[in-house]
């Protein structure tokens, strides 16, 4: 979103009636919410403050509260202050924490059971976190994608709190410009990126070899442009050579050939979207299919080739 059509965020609501809390909760996420037993006399307070492009926010809940949130166009990061709280994020179940950030991926579905917790969160603009993780070089093909099974180093977590509390300071200070909370936002994304770095592209460009300027160029466009239907006829054309010079080329300096390198790459760039997707919700057909291998059974055979394992083992391993 545009700084400039950013919506004002700021809310700060308190009650003791577990009816209104839940309603307030589900209303705001979307949420299809569940309460249980709760602390006696009850209580619950919600505040927020930023924009659309980002916001921070406080949440207390005195009980047991568990549901599901719909996918939403921010990037949310969470951690506990007290309390406990399970994370479902799509196939990792995860405990959480109490200090250590968990992002939610924006296109997903979660589940969450919570028992008198405080939490902090950010939300954070899609846009600005795409935008700073491309800028970053990262391989966005696939999407934003945060493993949530390794643990971020404390640096990058002490880091993260600085980061969230001189934001903070800086908004309860007053309505900092527009062009200063869009830096802000672009500091958070940074942040949360140097926590879970995204993948960067494969690239099959040995260290060391010395490529001729032709296939340094088409090395590169094949890695930066493996999606399309590249082949190698419309890659001399792209280069301004002939087919046969490509070809010899490809064989003197990588002793392979042009077709051989883009499949080598694809089977590469599904190898890494296989790793971070969930099992239940794509098949190896599919992420096949989106790279261009069309025929499911020589491709099963290619990869095993490389790999040493099925493209099922793979992203099964997702799962476990």
């Amino acid at each position: 979103m545009p700084i400039d059509d950013a919506m004002p965020v700021r809310l700060d609501v308190t009650g003791t009636d577990l009816g209104e809390a839940a309603t307030f909760i589900a209303d705001l996420y979307g949420a299809d919410l569940h309460v249980g037993p709760v602390s006696n006399p009850f209580s619950f307070r919600y505040a927020a403050m930023g924009d659309s492009t980002m916001s921070l926010h406080t949440s207390q809940f005195a009980g047991h509260v568990h549901g599901d949130l719909p996918p939403s166009d921010a990037v949310i990061v969470q951690w506990l202050q007290s309390g406990s709280s399970r994370l479902d994020t799509g196939g990792t179940v995860l405990e959480m924490e109490p200090g250590v950030p968990v992002p939610l991926l924006p296109d997903r579905t979660f589940s969450f059971a919570m028992d008198d917790y405080e939490q902090r969160l950010v939300h954070l603009s899609r846009e600005v976190v795409e935008r700073v993780a491309t800028e970053q070089g990262a391989d966005l093909s696939a999407g934003l994608r945060f493993d949530h099974t390794a643990a971020p180093s404390e640096q990058s977590v002490r880091t993260w709190h600085n980061t969230v509390s001189l934001i903070s300071h800086t908004l309860r200070d007053g309505t900092p410009g527009r062009l200063l909370h869009a830096e802000m936002a672009r500091l958070a994304a940074a942040s949360l990126l140097e926590m879970y770095p995204q993948q960067r592209p494969v690239r099959r460009d040995p260290e060391g070899t010395a490529l001729s300027i032709h296939v340094r160029a088409a090395v590169e466009y094949v890695n930066d442009h493996a999606r399309m239907p590249i082949t190698t006829s419309s890659l001399a054309r792209h280069l301004d050579v002939s087919l046969r010079a490509l070809q010899e080329a490809f064989q003197r300096d990588l002793q392979t050939t042009p077709n051989a390198y883009i499949r080598q790459v694809r089977l590469d760039r599904v190898r890494q979207e296989l790793l971070v997707s969930d099992p239940t919700a794509v098949t190896v057909r599919e992420v096949a299919a989106a790279w261009g291998f069309a025929h499911l059974g020589r491709f099963a055979q290619q990869y095993a080739a490389e790999f040493g394992e099925t493209p099922r083992t793979t992203l099964d391993r997702t799962a476990d």
